[in-house]
């Protein structure tokens, strides 16, 4: 069991911030460091990836670019279910949003995508759905901008049920977690607290680049990957996108930036082909 190096994924309850849920998981186990990712609305439940000890560094990768959310919103007037629909239908794929005013980031126009905007029940002027959105996209901004379109709506409740791919169902409550430390601590039995640690690079969705064993002092002393330290990679690896390293022996390295694409690596003989952004091991 390591405290040192793990995520743990948190069922986080409506009426905490993020924080302060990141902050009772830390005193719970009794760590230094933790950290959060994807943060979540005080009124906002779901899932919430927290970082304890050396995985806090990795935070910034597990989040992943889209996000899935089931939302009740209100209608201020009642309407038919086709026109429900309809309306809903004008939002799937690529939107403008504007964050809204309790939002920490700039308030400009930007571009998201709305891959999936499925109804899955209306009830008078209720409508409760499913979103799986870009990273950054906001849901309470989304039925706001419908709103306007049918005479206002606002966001009623709000869940997110995955992230990056994961899932609610890897989600734990506080209380499990309280739950599993108290067997830990009084019972010598860790069992409960072992199945709820998580490896970060397990929710990594990088391409893979697998390193040769006697490069990896060199990255571990901060030297970049060049072609020859390279035993192995994935196809498709873009130039510029990150992709995450491993050794022979399946260790996770870290993370780095590719400085070639897939093809180069695999042909050329020598050259930098990733620059190393987190070392890891």
């Amino acid at each position: 069991m390591d405290l040192t190096n793990s995520v743990i994924i948190i069922n986080k309850p409506c009426g905490q911030t993020s924080h302060e849920i990141t902050t009772a998981v830390k005193k719970i186990l009794g760590v230094s460091r933790s950290g959060h990712a994807g943060t979540l609305d005080p009124n906002v439940s779901g899932v919430l990836p927290v970082a304890l000890g050396r995985a806090t560094k990795m935070i910034q990768y597990i989040a992943g670019k889209e996000k899935t959310y089931v939302c009740l919103m209100k209608f201020k007037e009642l309407m038919g279910k086709k026109e429900i629909h309809d309306l809903f239908k004008k939002y799937k794929g690529t939107i403008t949003q504007t964050p809204p005013k309790i939002s920490a980031v700039r308030k400009v126009a930007r571009q998201r995508t709305i891959h999936e905007l499925k109804i899955l029940e209306i009830r008078g002027r209720f409508v409760l759905f499913k979103a799986t959105v870009d990273a950054g996209t906001y849901i309470r901004t989304l039925c706001d901008d419908m709103g306007k379109e049918k005479g206002g709506a606002r966001m009623e409740e709000l869940r997110r049920t995955d992230v990056g791919g994961i899932n609610e169902r890897d989600a734990h409550t506080m209380q499990d977690l309280i739950d599993a430390v108290w067997l830990w601590k009084n019972k010598k039995n860790d069992g409960e607290l072992r199945k709820m640690l998580r490896k970060p690079e397990e929710f990594i969705q990088f391409k893979q680049v697998v390193v040769r064993e006697n490069a990896i002092n060199e990255l571990k002393n901060g030297a970049q990957l060049a072609v020859p330290g390279i035993l192995k990679i994935d196809g498709g690896i873009e130039k510029g996108e990150k992709v995450a390293l491993y050794s022979e022996k399946g260790v996770f390295i870290g993370i780095g930036i590719a400085l070639m694409d897939d093809n180069e690596m695999a042909t050329r003989r020598n050259g930098m082909a990733v620059k190393t952004e987190r070392i890891h091991i």
